[in-house]
């Protein structure tokens, strides 16, 4: 059972630029569809799934050492997109995900990149924000549409939310020895030996 809470909730998020903001209304428990695969050990799982990826296309595409990932259904999600002339669309400033991966490079700042075959990975133009992740083959599995949000992107508040934290491990057996250690051992992995403690408690080095 995810720690998420079990009320309706709503997370913002966007780009560094802010041309492209994003809204990810979360319904109740209730309301929420079951997942169509259930965890390790066989219990219902609801969207939506928040977790580390060790993905090498993700990490490569990223340009972070491990990918973070919101997923959830795609009708959560409402885009807001400024033109490229830095004023907002007055005809269309609001987008559902389908149209947002279908948009072409103009008037718009969203570019889509197609990373794999049935992959699309849409981005902004302007500030080079990684955005979302969709893939076309996860209907052979789950008839729900789904997208997956980068969870970096996600404003500050919205991760501070209680529950708004990755409660799994993704393609662990792809991932860089090094970085496991570090996502599981914490920082006293690093360099093979513990470092002082700092007075908030990591032993990191805080500048």
């Amino acid at each position: 059972m995810s720690s998420l809470s079990q009320d309706a909730l709503t997370l913002h998020g966007g780009c560094d630029c802010t041309s492209i903001r994003f809204t990810i209304s979360i319904p109740a428990l209730v309301s929420r569809p079951v997942l169509p695969y259930p965890d390790l050990f066989g219990a219902e799982i609801w969207p939506p799934q928040i977790f580390l990826d060790h993905c090498n296309k993700c990490r490569r595409v990223s340009g972070a050492l491990v990918q973070g990932w919101l997923t959830c259904p795609q009708d959560w999600v409402e885009w807001a997109i400024k033109s490229t002339s830095g004023e907002e669309s007055p005809s269309a400033t609001k987008f559902n995900t389908v149209d947002l991966i279908c948009a072409k490079p103009g008037v718009l700042p969203v570019v889509n990149y197609a990373s794999t075959e049935g992959v699309t990975r849409p981005f902004c133009g302007r500030c080079g924000t990684n955005l979302a992740y969709v893939f076309e083959g996860r209907k052979e599995k789950n008839p729900i549409p789904m997208v997956d949000i980068v969870l970096g992107s996600l404003d500050t508040e919205s991760l501070e939310m209680p529950g708004v934290r990755p409660e799994r491990q993704f393609y662990w057996n792809s991932g860089v020895e090094w970085i496991k250690r570090l996502v599981t051992e914490g920082d006293s992995s690093v360099g093979g030996e513990k470092l002082p403690r700092h007075p908030d408690g990591s032993r990191m080095q805080v500048v």
